[in-house]
């Protein structure tokens, strides 16, 4: 028997658990370890876990094991939504107020009642230790699940990789009842606002903002929680070697040689994009863009294709990508409570996928979307950004326009930063594609700071600091 050999319970929710570990360095550390024995928690499907058709989830110190469907009876969903109610009175998040402003316009009966409850519970954090108490109580029965495996396993660490996620409490709570250490993960950028995190002793974040919001909302401990970075962005820094030449690239996305490339990366909730990408390409094709422009649209993961049929007339002023998906639609069929018409499938990028996307941020010249994400890779590249405020030929309320968005607590800095153009209307979006077509490095300054504020290291050792975390707390340093 290895005296200093390790046990750690790892769970992988779903996509973002995926990219973020098996799509960055921190795995690859955690399993060359050869005193470290790593039990995979994922869904089962058919009896097969999610991610046994990863060449990279097999060796032999791993364990694949079912991750438990995790459903709150009445009693733990009220005593969650208590707490949440304190944690985000006390602090009062942009994301909270736009939902509580759609909640009045939709039913003011309910806006008062949850008002009236949220004045009675009031903002005292010293109520979220009472709560957590109670429902450790109510919900011991339930964690039966993980009995045995606590007992067969013994593990020294629990490492939760989607914080948010309504399936890592239940191993969670039982880590904490069997007073077994937990180490989180925030999966994305915006998780701090969509709900109260479990309780965990040490947390991974991308970027300062999130550790903020963590001392801030929950009380961590600065010196428990470690910036990382986002796990995605080592590709800028790594895999620039393997870009294509802006020529070659175009010739793979099937774009127009010797133009500008404006990319479009499409939202899953937005109903308007048909629109504003068909404004770019009457600009592209009236001259109202001064230079020859070429417009590639990646389409969001969840997002369907034929909407966007329309756009089809303008021939080869523009192009248009899927991104590939590489786990079938078992991933959400079956007996798994996620299971949704409208998701059958979730985008988990290979390495090419991966490497494809850096490089076309990287060839990009504008980086067009509403409010996501890309902005924070458009920025880690430097290229110049234009986020969308208005929502094309429509004239929609403020609660369900594009415009709502920069008032959510993650975004809500970037119209700030200087980093970005916000196009409120047709005319702006056309003057601000050509004023950075004009000038590359035009507010350069300011994605800078987007950068500083949000994305964390820009060096490629994101993943590398995952996993030799992980590995430091358990004695088991590199």
């Amino acid at each position: 028997m290895v005296k200093n050999l390790k046990t750690v319970f790892m769970t992988i929710t779903g996509g973002y658990g995926i990219r973020n570990i098996f799509r960055s360095d921190s795995f690859r550390i955690l399993k060359s370890e050869k005193d470290l024995k790593i039990v995979i928690f994922a869904p089962f499907v058919d009896g097969k876990s999610i991610i046994s058709d990863f060449p990279e989830a097999q060796g032999e110190n791993i364990i694949h094991e079912n991750l438990a469907i995790y459903k709150p009876n009445i009693v733990e969903r009220i005593l969650k939504k208590a707490a949440e109610i304190v944690i985000f009175n006390a602090n009062r998040p942009g994301t909270v107020e736009i939902k509580d402003k759609i909640l009045k316009k939709r039913s003011h009966y309910k806006y008062l009642s949850r008002k009236i409850v949220k004045k009675i519970i009031g903002k005292d954090k010293n109520l979220i230790k009472a709560l957590d108490n109670l429902d450790a109580i109510i919900s011991r029965g339930k964690m039966k699940f993980y009995n045995k495996p606590f007992e067969n396993y013994k593990p020294d660490l629990v490492f939760t990789t989607d914080f948010l996620h309504p399936y890592e409490w239940s191993i969670a709570k039982t880590a904490r009842r069997k007073k077994v250490h937990v180490i989180s993960m925030i999966a994305n950028w915006d998780h701090f606002a969509k709900g109260i995190l479990h309780k965990s002793d040490r947390v991974i974040v991308w970027n300062e903002f999130n550790k903020k919001q963590l001392v801030d909302y929950y009380g961590y401990r600065p010196e428990d929680i470690l910036v990382a970075g986002i796990p995605h962005q080592d590709y800028f820094v790594k895999s620039k070697d393997k870009f294509l030449p802006k020529k070659e690239f175009f010739k793979k996305i099937g774009a127009t040689e010797d133009r500008k490339l404006i990319s479009y990366a499409t939202a899953r909730g937005s109903e308007d994009e048909q629109d504003i990408i068909e404004i770019i390409c009457k600009a592209v094709k009236e001259g109202k863009i001064k230079y020859p422009s070429h417009v590639h649209v990646r389409i969001h993961p969840e997002d369907i294709l034929a909407r966007y049929d329309k756009l089809k007339e303008f021939g080869n002023i523009i192009t248009f990508e899927i991104p590939k998906k590489t786990v079938s639609e078992r991933f959400w069929s079956g007996k798994m409570a996620m299971v949704s018409a409208a998701r059958p499938e979730i985008w988990v990028p290979d390495d090419e996928e991966m490497i494809h996307y850096a490089n076309l941020l990287a060839c990009s010249d504008v980086a067009i979307n509403v409010a996501s994400s890309v902005t924070l890779d458009a920025a880690a590249l430097d290229i110049p950004i234009v986020n969308i405020s208005f929502d094309g030929y429509a004239k929609r309320d403020f609660l369900e326009s594009n415009a709502r968005i920069f008032m959510y607590t993650h975004y809500e800095f970037i119209p700030k930063s200087g980093g970005v153009k916000i196009a409120q209307n047709a005319d702006e979006l056309i003057a601000h594609i050509n004023a950075y077509l004009d000038d590359p490095k035009l507010d350069s300054d300011g994605r800078k700071k987007i950068v500083d504020e949000h994305c964390g290291p820009q060096d490629g050792k994101c993943g590398e600091r995952i996993g030799n975390y992980i590995l430091n707390f358990l004695g088991l340093k590199r």
